[in-house]
């Protein structure tokens, strides 16, 4: 046998197979040797690593089952889906060139950052909308920033728009023309350890084939069927994010919210109380649904305003996400949460929106001092969040780090004081949680429902994909619904989390299960 050792290999002559066995070799002989240094440091520290790191090794077998048996592409809907997304391209694109040329006499390549820049920012003389990435700032024609100039500047309307449209379809068109494995069936790789919050991420297969997985929309789900005789299911887990949030808040108003019958209805009563709520579920939920701003309901503000707020946006971040007034995301933000403002600022709103409900704030609050300076101290209807999130900042001053009711810790490295790093910060113990907690769903269906046919599929963040016999739902899906709900402590609390289950013969057209649960 043929002994190669790394020091020599530089001297060593090798042909192009014996380069791919050596490198083969290196990863495994020299992620055994790290290995054997680190193992001893895993429970050494102030913190036992080695559970985390067991579960980590536990959930290859499941990732490793489903990136070897793929998804069954049903060729005829790929077809039927294509063909219209491939003549409105070609409409737009034309459009998009017609329009470009009317500016500086030639096309638009909607793909080049470079010809953007120059079109939008030089040409058309639009103000450049700026980003930041990992710190620097960047001249930015992202989504965000077109939409920004969509709802800015006028002139930009037919460009930005063309040319979003056009970048949507070439996302529906990469996933339908994502490359086919020998069998047909689409492929990809999940990495069990490829974020900070313990989260998976997903890209194309090994052998360069299929897509990210985790990202596919509604509409091209149509193309993924069951094999044989099998329906797919599609179990997630219940309002997550917001249910972990209430509990490791620890705010009794907001677990109450999460438990009951709408958690976004429930927000939107404890938030307005005064909207006229009856006993009647289906009477508040039109209550909920009536427009409250823009384009958004009651109930919308509460599901997405709560989202980003439970998450540490800033009222003016809030503000440009939603595309919302400053003023209305600040109102959004005190009655959710609570908070000191100055009344001079309630004042001036009210007077330029009438109907905006700033008086309300004056009047259903606390003014603190007199005078130009005087100050107006919000209740809101979950404090704790906010507590919650001056816990997370002061932790992050004393030790930078932050530990999961799982525990799963995370170091932080970015600057303790910024406030991207304590947004990150907020959203870590939340959606780590989640991530651990399906993937131990996901385990546990995996590991003990083989013997009932049951196949999973796919890992899509809060919810697994799966497949199993046709004839036996109301067998398998409670067993299923059973493996998802794994009780946990928190906060000397037992919190749970329900899952629910879909099943359809395709990833689109699934319903959900109602039969004996």
């Amino acid at each position: 046998m043929r002994i190669i050792k790394n020091t020599e290999i530089s001297q060593t002559s090798l042909s192009k197979e014996q380069t791919l066995w050596v490198y083969c070799g290196l990863d495994c002989t020299l992620t055994h040797e790290i290995w054997t240094k680190i193992e001893k440091e895993l429970g050494r520290n102030d913190h036992d690593y080695r559970k985390t790191y067991q579960f980590e090794l536990d959930m290859l077998k499941p990732a490793m089952h489903m990136m070897l048996r793929g998804l069954k592409v049903d060729e005829k809907t790929v077809g039927r889906l294509k063909a219209p997304l491939v003549s409105l391209r070609v409409k737009l694109e034309r459009m998009l060139h017609l329009f470009a040329n009317s500016v500086w006499d030639k096309d638009l390549n909607h793909n080049s950052p470079t010809q953007l820049k120059s079109f939008l920012y030089e040409w058309l003389g639009l103000p450049e909308v700026i980003s930041y990435v990992k710190g620097k700032q960047k001249v930015s024609t992202d989504k965000e920033a077109l939409e920004h100039l969509i709802q800015e500047y006028p002139r930009a309307r037919p460009f930005c728009r063309t040319i979003l449209a056009l970048r949507d379809i070439d996302k529906q068109l990469n996933i339908l023309n994502a490359k086919r494995d020998g069998d047909g069936r689409m492929r990809c790789s999940f990495k069990v350890a490829g974020t900070e919050t313990g989260r998976w991420s997903s890209s194309e297969s090994p052998w360069g084939t299929g897509t990210n997985l985790q990202n596919i929309t509604k509409d091209m789900r149509e193309i993924f069927v069951p094999d044989g005789d099998n329906v797919l299911f599609y179990a997630d887990l219940e309002q997550a994010e917001s249910r972990v949030t209430a509990y490791v808040a620890g705010d009794q108003g907001y677990i109450n919210a999460c438990e009951g019958e709408d958690l976004h209805t429930q927000v939107v009563k404890m938030v307005w109380p005064n909207m006229g709520w009856s006993s009647d579920r289906t009477q508040n939920r039109e209550l909920a649904d009536r427009p409250y701003i823009g384009h958004f309901s009651y109930r919308d503000m509460c599901k997405r305003a709560g989202h980003g707020t439970n998450y540490g946006l800033s009222a003016t971040s809030l503000g440009r996400h939603l595309k919302i007034k400053l003023s209305h995301a600040t109102r959004f933000q005190l009655l959710y949460y609570g908070g000191v403002i100055a009344l001079a600022s309630l004042e001036r709103w009210h007077k330029q929106d009438r109907e905006g409900g700033f008086q309300e704030l004056i009047d259903g609050g606390t003014v603190l001092g007199s005078g130009p300076s005087s100050l107006v101290r919000i209740e809101g209807a979950f404090p704790g969040i906010r507590k919650w999130h001056s816990a997370i900042a002061n932790q992050l001053k004393e030790s930078g780090a932050l530990t999961t009711p799982l525990g799963r810790r995370r170091q932080f490295w970015g600057r303790i004081e910024d406030a991207t790093t304590l947004r990150k910060a907020i959203a870590y113990v939340p959606q780590s949680t989640i991530g651990d907690l399906l993937n131990l769903g996901l385990y546990r269906v995996w590991n003990e429902l083989k013997e009932d046919g049951v196949d999973i599929l796919g890992q899509v963040h809060d919810a697994i994909l799966g497949q199993f016999p046709k004839d036996k739902a109301d067998v398998i899906v409670p067993k299923i619904l059973n493996c998802m709900k794994n009780p946990m402590e928190v906060n000397g609390r037992q919190m749970i989390i329900p899952s629910d289950c879909e099943i359809g013969i395709n990833w689109k057209d699934m319903k959900k299960y109602v039969g004996n649960r």
